[in-house]
């Protein structure tokens, strides 16, 4: 994967279009079937999940928020918009701004 900058701490940041990219290589294109890894908790989850547990606005939520805000018996509460940066990798979008973003599943060796 391409590597756009490291931010202290080890951080990598990326262009949206390169993390979308490596997104596609690693799980087909469906967006629904990337699978992600709870930064809290190591809980692994796919935006179709989210979906289908009614989760409102699920397609900002599912690769920065754990699952189990949501789904009782899930996960933990774990967001990256809280205090604790515990984040790997960050996005930068559209606006310029870099975005937290948990990791692909294959890369935690599931």
């Amino acid at each position: 994967m391409e590597q756009l900058a490291k931010k202290e701490g080890g951080r990598r940041t990326l262009p949206l279009e390169t993390w979308k990219a490596d997104g596609e290589k690693r799980f087909g294109a469906d967006v629904k079937d990337w699978v992600f890894v709870c930064a809290g908790c190591g809980e692994k989850q796919t935006l179709a999940e989210f979906i289908a547990a009614g989760v409102e606005s699920p397609d900002t939520k599912f690769f920065f928020s754990c699952i189990g805000r949501w789904v009782e018996g899930r996960g933990c509460n774990w967001t990256l918009g809280g205090l604790f940066q515990i984040h790997k990798t960050e996005v930068i979008g559209e606006g310029g701004k870099p975005v937290p973003v948990f990791e692909f599943a294959d890369e935690e060796g599931a």
